[in-house]
C-alpha cells in the first residue's frame, strides 16, 4: 500500500520568489516541474490545472513519459484517500514515488479522478520567465475559477461593445458630415 504521508522533501536549494506577482502568476508563466532526486522532468505548466492543498498535490492533465503508471491498482481502506482506488506515479529516472492518479473515490475526492497528482515536495519548478528554480512547496497553484473568467470575459465584452458603439456613432456623423459638405460643393 501507498503511504500518502511519507513523502520528504526534495535536495535542491530553497529559493524563494523575489516577485510575489510571478508567484501568483505561476501558471500562466513557462514553468517546468522536475524530479527533486534526478531532475527528470515531469510536466510543465501548460498540463498544470491547479493545486489540491489538502493533499499537498498538483493537479495535472497530463504528464511526461518519464511519469510511469504502476500498473497494480491499489486501495486505501484509512486516511485522507480511505475507500479509493488508484495506481501509483513513479519516476523513470530514479524510480521514486512521486504521486498518483485516483480512479474510485468517495463524493468529495470525484473532482480528482482520472487527474495526475503530482506531490509538491518531491519536485521543483525551473521557471523560465525568471530564469530560477524554487522548490514546488514554495510556490502557489491555484487556477482563478472559470466562473471568474467567465465574468471577467463578459464585463470585457460589454466594454467592447459601448467602445464600438461610440466608434460607429462617430463613423455615422463623419458620413453624414461628408454627404453634407458633398452636396454643399456641388451646388
Amino acid at each position: 500500500m501507498y503511504d500518502f504521508e511519507s513523502f520528504q522533501s526534495c535536495d535542491t536549494d530553497d529559493k524563494k520568489l523575489e516577485n510575489e506577482s510571478v508567484n501568483q502568476g505561476i501558471v500562466e508563466n513557462p514553468v517546468t516541474f522536475h524530479c527533486g532526486q534526478c531532475n527528470t522532468v515531469w510536466a510543465d505548466s501548460r498540463g498544470i490545472c491547479g493545486e489540491a492543498t489538502s493533499i499537498n498535490s498538483l493537479i495535472c492533465l497530463e504528464v511526461t513519459p518519464d511519469v510511469t503508471i504502476n500498473s497494480g491498482r491499489e486501495w486505501s481502506p484509512d486516511g485522507l484517500f480511505s475507500a479509493c482506488v488508484y495506481n501509483t506515479l513513479q519516476c523513470a529516472g530514479c524510480l521514486c514515488l512521486m504521486g498518483v492518479i485516483l480512479y474510485s473515490t468517495p463524493q468529495h475526492l470525484s473532482a480528482l479522478r482520472n487527474l495526475f497528482l503530482l506531490k509538491k515536495d518531491k519536485m521543483y519548478c525551473y521557471i523560465f520567465s525568471t530564469g530560477q528554480t524554487v522548490k514546488a512547496s514554495t510556490l502557489n497553484f491555484n487556477v482563478t475559477p472559470v466562473g471568474e473568467r467567465v465574468s471577467e470575459l463578459r464585463q470585457l465584452i460589454q466594454e467592447t461593445e459601448s467602445h464600438l458603439s461610440d466608434v460607429s456613432a462617430v463613423m455615422d456623423d463623419t458620413r453624414a458630415n461628408e454627404a453634407t459638405s458633398s452636396v454643399q460643393s456641388t451646388s
